[in-house]
C-alpha cells in the first residue's frame, strides 16, 4: 500500500512538473507557475490568474488530460475579469474539444468558438477557429463567412496562407491533407507536392542504419517496375546524418528513383515520423490516405503498402 502511495505521488509530482515546464516555457513566472500547478481548487481564490488557467489548459491538453484540460479552462472562465480573457478561455475549450476528434464534441467546440467570437469580435484567430470547427461540421457556407473575416481582419497574418486554401477547398478542414514540400534530390531535380499533384505519391522514411528498411529496398524496387512514374511516384527520405554511407548504399543497391537526405530532421518532423520505416501514401489529390508504421510478422510492411497502392489505383481507375 505505501509503495502505491509513493508511485501516486511520483506521477503525480512528475506530471505536474511538466505542466510547470510547458508553462514556463509558455512565459509564464515561476511563482504562477507553481501556484496553478499545486493549487487544486485553491487555484479559484481572489487572485486566480485567468491566462495563467488557460496556460495549463493548454498544457494539459498536450500531456493528453483532455478532462482536467477542459476543468482548468471552465476555472479560466469562471475568474476572467475582460471580455478578451472570456474569449480567451472559451477558445480554449473550443480548442480542447475539437481537437478530440470526435463528431458529437465538433458542436460543444463550435459553440464556445462562437462564445470567444461574441466575448472579442475583433480577435481574428478567433473566427478562423470558428471557421475550423463550421468546416468539420460541413456547414461550408458558414466556415467561408468566417473565413472571409479571418482575411478581412489580417489579410497577412500568420495563417493567411491556410485560410485562402480553405477558401478554395473547404474540404482542407476535414481531411488529412498532406503539407507541403519542395527537396532537392540526390539527382539534382527539385520535387514538390504541388508538382505531383494528379499522381499518388509515397514518401519512404528509412536509414541505411534500419534493417527492416534495408530489408525492404527490393520490394521497393519492384514497387517502382510495376507503377509508372508518371502515376505512382516514390520518393525515399533518409535521415542518415553520414552523407557518404547514404549514397554508397544507394549506388550499390541501384535505387534509382527519388531520394532525398534529410539530415536536420525538417521533412521529418513536418509528417510527425517517430519509427522507421515508416511509409506515408498521399493520393492524387494530396489527402494522406494511410500511414504505414512498423512490423507485421504476418506481412511485411512493404506488402501492406502494395495492398494499399493496388486498392487506391485500382478506385482511381473507376473514377
Amino acid at each position: 500500500m505505501e509503495n502505491r502511495k509513493v508511485e501516486a505521488m511520483n506521477k503525480s509530482w512528475h506530471r505536474n512538473m511538466a505542466i510547470a515546464m510547458l508553462l514556463a516555457s509558455a512565459g509564464f513566472a515561476g511563482a504562477q507557475v507553481q501556484e496553478q500547478t499545486g493549487a487544486g481548487d485553491a487555484a479559484l481564490g481572489p487572485d486566480a490568474c485567468s491566462p495563467c488557467l488557460v496556460g495549463m489548459a493548454n498544457a494539459m491538453a498536450r500531456l493528453g488530460d483532455a478532462r482536467g484540460a477542459l476543468s482548468s479552462a471552465e476555472k479560466a472562465l469562471a475568474v476572467a475579469k475582460t471580455n478578451e480573457q472570456r474569449a480567451e478561455a472559451h477558445a480554449m475549450r473550443g480548442d480542447i474539444l475539437l481537437g478530440q476528434n470526435d463528431e458529437k464534441k465538433r458542436s460543444e467546440a463550435e459553440a464556445e468558438y462562437r462564445a470567444a467570437v461574441k466575448e472579442n469580435p475583433e480577435s481574428a484567430e478567433k473566427h478562423l477557429k470558428l471557421a475550423i470547427a463550421l468546416l468539420k461540421e460541413v456547414k461550408d457556407t458558414e466556415g467561408k463567412d468566417e473565413v472571409s473575416e479571418y482575411l478581412r481582419q489580417d489579410p497577412n497574418g500568420k495563417y493567411a496562407g491556410y485560410a485562402r486554401a480553405l477558401m478554395q477547398n473547404p474540404r482542407r478542414a476535414r481531411e488529412d491533407y498532406a503539407p507541403e514540400f519542395s527537396v532537392t534530390t540526390l539527382q539534382g531535380e527539385t520535387v514538390s507536392l504541388r508538382g505531383l499533384a494528379g499522381r499518388f505519391v509515397v514518401l519512404d522514411f528509412w536509414a541505411t542504419w534500419c534493417p527492416p528498411c534495408r530489408a525492404s529496398v527490393g520490394e521497393l524496387k519492384e514497387l517502382t517496375r510495376k507503377y509508372p512514374r508518371d502515376r505512382v511516384v516514390l520518393i525515399s527520405v533518409s535521415v542518415d546524418k553520414e552523407e557518404d554511407k547514404w549514397r554508397d548504399f544507394i549506388a550499390k543497391k541501384e535505387m534509382d528513383w527519388y531520394q532525398y537526405r534529410d539530415p536536420a530532421g525538417n521533412i521529418q518532423r513536418t509528417f510527425g515520423i517517430h519509427a522507421f520505416p515508416t511509409y506515408i501514401v498521399i493520393d492524387t489529390e494530396g489527402i494522406i490516405r494511410q500511414r504505414i508504421v512498423g512490423e507485421n510478422p504476418q506481412q511485411s510492411i512493404v506488402a501492406r503498402l502494395k495492398s494499399t497502392l493496388a486498392t487506391l489505383t485500382a478506385d482511381k481507375g473507376k473514377a
